[in-house]
């Protein structure tokens, strides 16, 4: 019996497939394309960016070698509720105090 796909095998051949599809013009956007699968768009970005992984990860996941441990989505990293500061127009930068920032003679 062949053995079952196992899940990053899934989303592998999951992402190829809605890009061979956005590509062709079978869907125009990931917007349309979540919707006609019902999931998020988010999740359908990142299946499709499972096939820029370089080719001996993408080898390990077809040959079913790739590390346990192996972390290709960290959630931990992702904003959740706020997009980071800088992208709502102010700094990233965080100064101790009025002290620690540069002057604008030395900025």
């Amino acid at each position: 019996l062949p053995k079952k796909p196992t899940a990053m095998q899934l989303a592998l051949a999951r992402g190829y497939r809605w890009l061979a599809m956005l590509e062709s013009g079978e869907m125009k956007t990931m917007r349309e394309l979540a919707a006609r699968e019902g999931v998020d768009s988010s999740y359908v970005s990142r299946m499709i960016n499972l096939t820029l992984l370089p080719p001996w990860t993408i080898a390990s996941i077809l040959d079913d070698t790739l590390p346990d441990d192996a972390i290709l989505f960290d959630h931990r990293a992702l904003p959740v509720s706020r997009p980071p500061r800088a992208a709502r127009g102010g700094s990233s930068l965080r100064w101790k105090s009025p002290t620690d920032r540069p002057s604008a003679a030395t900025a």
